[in-house]
């Protein structure tokens, strides 16, 4: 399975309503997308996007999606990172959600200034 890595700018979420960011991004992680979320997810989404996708699941094509949330908070010079969870708002972090096909993904290192995320391999 090859899997795809897209980059989606604060730009392009912002203009979407809750229903339609989660239809999109439901939409790009079955295509075997693995997505970074620039402003990343509120709490809110976070819920809809656990609530849509177990609505959705099917066991032989589609098992569920991976998310996480990384981010950079410039003023106490550290990384924040939190595996299902946010704290979604203070301005002064650079905020980025990534979700994934849950069997796409596995944190490889994670410190203060990197995150590196290791894809699964490819069968194709």
């Amino acid at each position: 399975m090859k899997y795809y890595i897209d980059f989606i700018t604060k730009h392009a979420t912002d203009k979407l309503t809750t229903f339609e960011k989660i239809k999109m991004i439901i939409r790009l992680v079955r295509q075997n997308r693995v997505l970074i979320i620039e402003n990343g997810l509120t709490p809110v989404e976070e819920a809809e996007l656990i609530k849509q996708t177990m609505m959705i699941i099917d066991f032989d094509n589609f098992i569920g999606v991976e998310f996480f949330n990384w981010q950079r908070d410039y003023n106490q010079s550290k990384r924040l990172f939190s595996r299902k969870q946010s704290s979604y708002g203070n301005r002064n972090h650079n905020h980025y959600t990534v979700v994934a096909p849950t069997e796409a993904i596995k944190i490889i290192e994670e410190s203060a200034d990197l995150l590196s995320i290791g894809l699964a391999k490819s069968t194709s």
